[in-house]
């Protein structure tokens, strides 16, 4: 009886250490994932992008916006900018190491609509 109780123990103690390992599991990458940052600096414009098929919408009134955007492996991120005045617009797009990925500084006239696409890689 003392070997059973003995040998129950061992079993529950050894169930109760045991961790699942889900390194392969896809739903693991929020601790792998990076942060990226997108920058666009107007007075007034409306942003759109897009990242792992989600759109976003952001509206920049008066300076800048910095928006972050997260991702895993390489991808592209798709933007498309609409300028409601006459005005220079910088769009400034930088992965999560810090390198400039994209940094484009043009006069764009009023309603005009540009789209890009960043390709961001990882080293």
């Amino acid at each position: 009886m003392r070997v059973l109780y003995s040998l129950l123990l061992f079993v529950v103690v050894f169930l109760s250490s045991c961790k699942k390992d889900n390194s392969l599991d896809s739903s693991s990458d929020e601790s792998l994932r990076k942060e990226g940052l997108l920058r666009v600096e107007c007075n007034k414009c409306v942003i759109n992008y897009q990242v792992k098929g989600k759109n976003y919408k952001v509206r920049v009134d008066r300076g800048s916006d910095d928006i972050a955007f997260y991702y895993v492996d390489n991808f592209s991120l798709f933007t498309e900018v609409e300028s409601k005045e006459q005005q220079k617009i910088r769009v400034l797009v930088m992965d999560a190491f810090g390198r400039v990925v994209g940094n484009e500084l043009k006069d764009w006239t009023e309603g005009e609509i540009r789209q890009q696409t960043f390709l961001i890689k990882i080293k």
